[in-house]
């Protein structure tokens, strides 16, 4: 019997392979696909930063407004800057996860395609999801420059954004294979990420939790991609052992879990062409 911790490496490493020996053709059917994605419409590209603006005036108006949360020593921009530095990574996790789950099938017809690695058409749905995170992700660099809060523990930035990535991918290949045969899934996710939203410590700080529910915080698994990102961008601080731990770990295992998966399902996908 195979030794599943082998089956996982291995197929991690067979997949990873893919993306890279294909990272060409992975940038040219990534740029197509944007291209498409806000083809038709008068702002095009305008929307990438337009969108995650205006969710981000809308879950600052139902904190700062609605519910009228403030962190002591905390000025109004720093606590932009605080929702800034969590929402901006979920809205790339949340818009990557519910558009990914479609990805093979609304792409059935490329299973047969020998040009083009059928793997690499969720990983080009999770990099067009991601664009927005990236480019607010500049516009946050820029805020933290302007403010003097910027530190070299930006350095970290890079890391946080390849665990995310190979997270999502590991996701998304999963969810991508699952929806071929079960369309709900969709439903499930698309739901599922829009409550998570709220319950993660985007707007607010884990000690506003009663402390009969930090569990529920120390359970989900945006918190430590959030605190990470936090870490390198906001804090100016190095992420705590276990956080940066738990999320490496969960990353690398999730891209595992993904590429086991998915090169299982490839096999079967043909019988829903």
């Amino acid at each position: 019997m195979r030794n599943p911790i082998n089956a996982l490496a291995s197929a991690s490493v067979q997949s990873a392979n893919v993306i890279l020996t294909n990272r060409r053709l992975l940038l040219s059917i990534t740029r197509v696909e944007l291209q498409k994605k806000f083809a038709g419409s008068v702002l095009g590209l305008g929307w990438v930063v337009l969108q995650p603006v205006l969710l981000l005036c809308v879950y600052l108006f139902i904190y700062l407004i609605v519910f009228d949360v403030r962190f002591p020593g905390f000025s109004t921009f720093d606590y932009v800057l605080y929702v800034f530095c969590g929402l901006v990574p979920y809205l790339g996790f949340m818009e990557a996860l519910t558009t990914g789950g479609l990805s093979i099938r609304q792409n059935i017809h490329l299973v047969k395609n020998v040009m083009l690695p059928i793997e690499l058409v969720p990983v080009r749905t999770v990099i067009v999801g991601m664009t927005s995170q990236f480019v607010s992700l500049g516009f946050v660099i820029l805020l933290l420059a302007a403010s003097g809060d910027l530190s070299v523990h930006i350095l970290w930035l890079p890391l946080a954004i390849l665990l995310q990535l190979m997270a999502l991918i590991g996701m998304t290949w999963i969810l991508a294979g699952l929806t071929v045969a079960l369309p709900d899934v969709t439903y499930f996710v698309n739901l599922f990420t829009f409550l998570l939203m709220f319950i993660s410590p985007i707007a607010f700080r884990l000690e506003m939790l009663p402390p009969n529910f930090t569990w529920v915080a120390h359970l989900n698994p945006v918190f430590y991609m959030i605190q990470v990102y936090r870490a390198s961008m906001l804090n100016g601080t190095f992420p705590s052992a276990l956080e940066i731990a738990v999320y490496a770990g969960g990353s690398l295992l999730m891209f595992a879990l993904g590429a086991t998966f998915f090169r299982a399902f490839k096999g079967v996908l043909v019988d829903y062409e």
